[in-house]
């Protein structure tokens, strides 16, 4: 391990501390990531237990209230039937979705409806030989005299019946005699004789509407009419109503008379009645809902006895779940009812009882109850993960990016280190190395041409004096500006006075470059500021320039005015910078070419003090370069506008920090 750590780069030195960052992130993060999903899910099963049991006891009263409503309807019946007759009970029983039909009994079990109506006995106080005549007539086909015969006893008939009889008779003979329209009349007449019925218990006028609906063209208003009055009194179950098997006679004659189908709303039960009636046994009065002899066919009575319904068993589920409706439910909770072969896919289930054997009412759930119950809960349980997370996340991303600045900042000072130790070294090194040798000149003889060569030592040592004091001044500088103890003393300057200054310095420190640096001044371009500072800028530009040009330097510096600022820039044709680098270049330590940095010295600081004055003096300072195609260096600062009278030209002692502004 110690190995791996000696040869690793800084790059693996770097990763180390930001993995074990990140882990210290990431381990909280997953365990309240964790322990919320837990929470969520013992939250859950909790809600759960407490819903399935709030939901039991609802259910069970669910059961006995739909238990209670269905033995209700029945027994309303039965009441019912104290004061109405039994074609009224059957018709309020299926009308109002009580059972798909009604079996009315007496108190001794025996079927009064689906019944014929009670039955009015025709006795003719006429003398027997008249009708005897006329039915006689008939029988030898002579239809004229018959009808006529039937006409006469219609006309001397002492009761309704009597004369219903008659016309009914005349009618069919006229029929017979093809005489239409006369026949239609009197089946009009016999229309009109509401109440009475044959000896069958048949009605008089039902049958003559049935006939003249035969009779007459189905495209006329008539007909319309005729068919509209039988099929209001197929829907009558009043006190002289018509007898069951007439009505289920007369429902399936006006279905076959009409193009279109007549809603009849108790046609299925009188014909499910029927049915029942004619496999009648004691076991349709048990007061339990169960199988009968036909087939899918379900009879509960009431617990007299005296009203039996009759349930077909694809709408038993429906009739239960209608037994439901006001009970409160949570919205996403519905019942569902399974029958005596039948699944259950309820979430919970419970039997319906006696009343309903085999049968079971229960609960069924859309979509899962329990999520939808604990949502704001499971919700503040999330917000909380998530805020705990993002937090956990924010601090790391703090604790990382000080960290990556502290191990910036560490590496740019051991560079530094470095670098002061090199660039301190190497002109102490040619200074004692040059003093040794003068030293030893001293104590052998001297030549004369040795003076020569003491002289050159001494501009060498002198030469290298001058470079450690300039980084040393540059270090003092930053030193300064970083903790913010360098003053500035400003005063209406001309930047072409800065000009000449940097380079008046430059050629002096660099003479034998001083033939590549051209000077272009456009103009009195004044500013406010320190000239110290300002020159101190504007020579670390020319001599970065110096530094990363080839052997052919050519190097332009120039001021001017543009608008309201003025500029000084510093061209060359060296090496260029990236577009990475370009938008480095201004900060502290950093530097493009090391190889070159070493070669000619300095550590990174010259350009970030450039960048500070800028700063310092509400100015800027821009790159613009392109690689291998020279680079550009422009100072802008504000223009300089005349003071008033009330206004002093001079700002002393203005004491600013790196990056700071006035």
């Amino acid at each position: 391990m110690r190995r791996f750590w000696q040869t690793s780069s800084d790059g693996d030195r770097l990763a180390w501390p930001i993995l074990l960052l990140l882990l210290t992130v990431l381990v909280p993060s997953v365990g309240t990531v964790w322990m919320m999903r837990e929470a969520v899910r013992n939250e859950r099963l909790a809600t759960g237990q407490r819903l399935s049991e709030a939901y039991q006891a609802q259910l069970q009263s669910a059961s006995q209230v739909v238990v209670d409503r269905w033995n209700e309807k029945l027994e309303q019946l039965s009441e019912l039937l104290d004061h109405a007759t039994p074609a009224q009970v059957f018709a309020e029983g299926v009308l109002n979705s009580v059972a798909d039909s009604v079996v009315v009994c007496d108190e001794k079990g025996r079927i009064v409806y689906p019944d014929a109506a009670p039955t009015t006995k025709f006795e003719s106080n006429q003398k027997d030989s008249e009708w005897e005549r006329a039915e006689q007539l008939e029988f030898s086909q002579q239809w004229s005299a018959a009808a006529e015969a039937y006409g006469e006893l219609a006309k001397s008939g002492i009761s309704g019946v009597e004369t219903a009889q008659a016309w009914q008779a005349q009618a069919r003979c006229l029929l017979k005699a093809s005489d239409r329209s006369t026949a239609v009349e009197v089946l009009y007449k016999l229309r009109a004789q509401e109440g009475l019925h044959d000896s069958h218990g048949s009605s008089f006028s039902a049958a003559a509407e049935l006939r003249l609906l035969e009779l007459l063209d189905q495209q006329t208003e008539a007909w319309d009419e005729v068919a509209g009055s039988l099929q209001r009194r197929l829907g009558e179950y009043g006190e002289n109503s018509l007898s069951a098997p007439q009505r289920r006679f007369l429902m399936t004659m006006l279905q076959e008379l009409t193009s279109e189908r007549i809603n009849l709303p108790t046609q299925t039960a009188e014909q499910l009645a029927a049915a029942a009636m004619s496999v009648y046994e004691p076991g349709f009065l048990a007061p339990r809902l169960h199988t009968t002899p036909l087939a899918d066919i379900c009879s509960c009575a009431s617990r007299d006895g005296r009203v039996v319904g009759l349930y077909r068993m694809a709408t038993i589920h429906e009739r239960i779940l209608a037994l439901t409706e006001g009970l409160a439910l949570p919205q996403s909770i519905n019942f569902i009812v399974t029958g005596p072969q039948e699944t259950s896919e309820a979430l919970m289930d419970t039997s319906l009882g006696n009343s309903l054997a085999g049968w079971r009412l229960g609960l069924m759930t859309i979509g899962d109850p329990f999520d939808e119950t604990s949502q704001e809960r499971k919700a503040v349980h999330i917000w909380i993960a998530l805020l705990v997370v993002a937090l956990t996340c924010v601090l790391g991303w703090l604790l990382a990016s000080a960290l990556r600045r502290r191990l910036r900042l560490a590496r740019l000072k051991n560079d530094l280190v470095a670098t002061v130790s090199h660039e301190l070294k190497t002109p102490l090194a040619s200074i004692r190395l040059l003093v040794d040798t003068l030293l030893d000149a001293e104590e052998s003889v001297v030549p004369e041409n040795s003076r020569i060569n003491v002289r050159e030592y001494l501009e060498l040592i002198s030469q290298e004096n001058a470079r450690l004091t300039r980084l040393i001044d540059n270090f003092l500088t930053f030193s300064r500006l970083e903790r913010g103890k360098q003053r500035f003393d400003f005063q209406v300057i001309d930047a072409r006075d800065v000009v000449q200054q940097a380079s008046t310095i430059f050629r002096e420190r660099w003479f034998e470059d001083a033939d590549c640096l051209h000077i272009e001044s456009n103009g009195q371009a004044l500013v406010l500021g320190d000239m110290d500072s300002l020159v101190t800028a504007v020579v670390n530009l020319l001599e970065n320039a110096r530094k990363y040009s080839g052997e052919k330097k050519e190097i332009t510096l120039t001021s001017s005015t543009s608008g309201d600022q003025v500029t000084i820039a510093v061209q060359d044709n060296g090496i260029g910078l990236s577009s990475r680098s370009a938008r480095h270049i201004f900060d502290r330590f950093y530097q493009v070419d090391q190889l070159v940095a070493r070669s000619e010295g300095g550590c990174g600081l010259g350009l970030s003090i450039v960048a500070a004055i800028m700063s310092s003096h509400d100015g800027k300072a821009r790159v613009e370069s392109q690689s291998n195609a020279g680079s550009t260096f422009t100072l802008y600062l504000p223009k300089y506008i005349k003071a008033t009278e009330n206004e002093s030209a001079t700002v002393r002692g203005v004491t600013v920090g790196l990056g700071g502004d006035r």
